[in-house]
């Protein structure tokens, strides 16, 4: 891959920049989100979930991002999310990084669990 070939899976029209989903739209995911619309080069914000109604549409209408639902299954479903933030509150950040796949970029806010047994399922899936 060089500087002017897409990136694979990446937006139409030999867009080269990397779509990345956004779960939570608190305080934390408030700053990520900002820093993928507005600051890290080649990142494309696209889309934003959180469940509590209103959230996810509120941070997604500030960012100019088009998608926002309540179910975090829904963006990760999504094939133009290519990577994603994982800002939920800590007790769902296991279930979400096993949710999102082996194979898909992510990062996630710490801790990835409170919960003992819980990394092991993330540490295989991520493996």
């Amino acid at each position: 891959m060089t500087e002017t070939d897409p990136i694979p899976g990446a937006g139409a029209g030999g867009d080269t920049s990397v779509g990345v989903g956004l779960v939570g739209a608190g305080a934390i995911g408030a700053f990520h989100g900002e820093s993928l619309a507005w600051r890290v080069l080649g990142a494309r914000l696209a889309g934003v979930a959180d469940p509590a109604p209103g959230a996810a549409e509120g941070l997604a209408a500030r960012l100019g991002c088009a998608r926002a639902t309540t179910d975090p299954a829904e963006l990760l479903a999504d094939p133009s999310v290519q990577a994603v933030v994982i800002a939920a509150p800590a007790r769902f950040h296991a279930d979400l990084v096993v949710a999102a796949g082996a194979g898909t970029a992510m990062f996630c806010e710490k801790p990835v669990t409170a919960l003992r047994p819980k990394p092991t399922a993330s540490q295989a899936t991520s493996a």
